[in-house]
């Protein structure tokens, strides 16, 4: 961002500071000046953006400067019409104006220009929308040619803008809530500088440098769209993800990466294609304990409906066997912790998994063992040599799929899995601190082509993914707008040494179990690592029990904790000033997780990559969590 005339720039300072606007901002000439026409900003050339100080006192400055920012770029693009870029920045602007908090929305409403942002925001909207949204734009002014109209189409599924890309191809767990403008999640979908975020094992806020890389991905695909149609553009995006994806985890050779909107989805599309490959055979699935998965898994893997709503927007019911599964697909769950939280024994755990495949075989069926490599609390279950046991006992007889949702895994443990033949599951979401849905399947290559060739996919996966003659794939823009984020902390990530790491782990390691062992309400919960030198050896999910007045409390009686963890308290907790810095400070968690039986749960402190990056320092925000949730249980009594 470099501004001009600095004399009259205070006035505009707090708009320019806004985080969501930061990519756009640092990459645009703005200037403080006359201009003319309703909007108090012009686009005087490509790039540049003149701002009138009367801006900042209008109810929808902040939405205005999204369009101005929005336009400044589009101008740049030299086969785009200017009205087309205008009609495109109002609907990024729309966009942007239904994402925020209700109270900020309604005001922004008062703008006398804003009802015509808004009116675009659903779309693509017919000619005859556009023309009127035009009319309040620019009025008087002749309106845009049919060639303009059919641009805004041809580009509409790629435009809108990123903070909506972010929650695009997902299901309702993405939906904001429209007081707060958070997800369920309680994230918001751009960056929030400030907030303590110790939530990777579950959704964390997106980083300002993911989120810039991100935009300028968004900003790639408009123009290629442009330039090649949005089909060819998408698809090549798509391409580019994929890629990187099997460079990262040194697979390229022998797996093909299948984007999803999140775990569950994959979990599903994993489940059709191993449902394909067993044409009427009854299939059952062993899943490990469903709370240290996800919770939409045991439908998932029964080639049910998890959700109300799929991550193509079609309606379903939750429950209701997909178009096309095989109505032979069942489930047996294994415990992996005890009623009290502990880890169950290894070998115990591996006997009850070959008693049961054993039996599953003897009936003829075909068992599915759905291992964890990497918890919801960091467990691996059955360990990685019981399930090259069970392959080599079982045979054919037997898939493994390997749930490491988490990421939380080396990059050749990986490849040894896919070299055995075992499907990976993974998401960029997790220890990658993407936003929420970002999923994928690794899938040995000869396997998937040979499936996908024999053409008897279940129908109902369309409304999933996109079936094309290449397999299985989502070629949504907001899928691939969130893999670009995961895949920038990828990318750094890798060029960090195992030892950076390992060390890096070892001192977040340190600091999080002392800051526990301050109050002897918390309980450090046990999740055993395979031993080994790689850095995914070492454990960077902590969960801890916390003792309230009843006693230890359930997941369900966790959440109001982690709900005020995560909101400014100062107002309601604490007695001194130290006390009330600590509590007015946002801290988000890892959400509350069942432990064993529903008695007993655990919040969660995660660490993700780009902390390990900056060398797992943390000692100063793992104080204020605590001290936080010291104040809140004192507060209960």
């Amino acid at each position: 961002m470099r501004l001009q005339a600095v004399d009259q720039t205070e006035v505009l300072r707090p708009l320019l500071a806004d985080p969501a606007l930061g990519p756009l901002l640092a990459s645009t000439r703005l200037s403080i000046g006359p201009a003319p026409g309703p909007l108090d900003l012009a686009v005087p050339e490509p790039g540049h953006l003149r701002l009138a100080a009367a801006l900042a006192g209008r109810p929808g400055a902040r939405v205005l400067l999204r369009y101005g920012l929005e336009l400044a770029w589009l101008s740049g693009l030299p086969a785009l019409d200017l009205a087309a870029a205008r009609l495109l920045a109002m609907q990024a602007a729309g966009r942007f104006l239904r994402l925020l908090p209700r109270a900020e929305r309604d005001a922004a409403l008062e703008d006398p220009l804003l009802p015509s942002f808004a009116a675009l925001a659903d779309g693509p909207p017919a000619p005859d929308r556009l023309r009127a949204a035009w009319a309040t734009l620019e009025p008087g002014a002749a309106p845009p040619d049919p060639a303009a109209l059919e641009t805004v189409a041809r580009l509409w599924r790629c435009a809108p803008p990123l903070e909506a890309l972010l929650l695009d191809g997902g299901d309702d767990r993405l939906d904001l809530d429209p007081e707060t403008g958070l997800n369920r999640y309680l994230c918001a979908p751009y960056p929030e500088p400030g907030i303590v975020t110790f939530s990777s094992c579950t959704a964390s806020r997106i980083g300002e440098a993911p989120y810039a890389t991100a935009e300028a991905a968004r900003q790639a695909l408009i123009a290629a769209a442009l330039a090649d149609g949005t089909g060819p553009a998408l698809r090549a995006a798509s391409a580019r993800v994929t890629g990187a994806l099997l460079d990262h985890y040194g697979i390229a050779d022998l797996a093909e990466a299948v984007l999803a909107a999140s775990g569950t989805d994959a979990t599903l599309l994993l489940t059709g294609l191993l449902a394909a490959e067993q044409p009427g055979r009854p299939i059952t699935t062993i899943l490990m304990s469903p709370s240290e998965t996800g919770s939409g898994v045991p439908e998932a893997v029964q080639g049910r409906h998890f959700a109300s709503c799929t991550a193509s927007g079609t309606l379903v019911v939750k429950g209701h066997a997909v178009d096309g599964f095989p109505p032979a697909l069942a489930m047996r769950s294994l415990a992996i912790r005890t009623a009290d939280g502990l880890p169950r024994d290894a070998a115990v755990l591996e006997a009850e998994a070959e008693a049961l495949i054993a039996e599953i075989a003897a009936a003829g069926g075909h068992a599915v063992l759905h291992a964890i490599d990497g918890s919801k609390t960091g467990l691996v279950a059955p360990d990685r040599a019981a399930c090259e046991r069970l392959a080599r006992k079982f045979g054919p007889r037997l898939d493994i799929v390997i749930d490491a949702c988490q990421a939380r895994i080396e990059p050749s443990i990986v490849r040894r899995y896919l070299e055995q033949g075992f499907p990976v599951l993974i998401t960029g979401s997790k220890f990658f601190a993407a936003p929420g849905f970002c999923g994928a399947i690794l899938f040995p290559r000869a396997r998937l082509a040979a499936i996908a060739g024999g053409g008897c996919l279940p129908d109902g996966l369309g409304a999933y993914a996109d079936l094309t003659e290449e397999g299985v794939s989502r070629r949504c823009p907001g899928l691939l707008m969130r893999w670009e984020a995961a895949l920038h902390e990828m990318r750094r990530f890798s060029g960090l040494s195992a030892t950076d790491v390992r060390e890096a782990i070892d001192r977040a390691s340190s600091a999080t179990r002392a800051a526990l062992m301050r109050d002897e309400r918390l309980r450090l919960i046990q999740a055993p690592r395979p031993p080994g030198p790689v850095w995914s050896g070492r454990r960077s999910v902590f969960t801890f029990a916390v003792r309230g007045a009843e006693g230890w409390l359930s997941a369900e009686k966790l959440r109001p904790l982690y709900v005020a963890l995560s909101q400014d308290m100062r107002d309601r907790i604490g007695s001194t000033p130290e006390e009330r810095h600590a509590a007015s400070v946002r801290c988000l968690l890892g959400q509350p997780v069942q432990l064993g039986s529903p008695a007993l749960g655990g919040l969660r402190i995660a660490f993700s990559a780009a902390q390990l990056a900056q060398g797992g320092e943390c000692r100063t925000e793992l104080g204020l969590v605590f001290a936080k949730l010291a104040a809140l249980l004192d507060s209960r009594g």
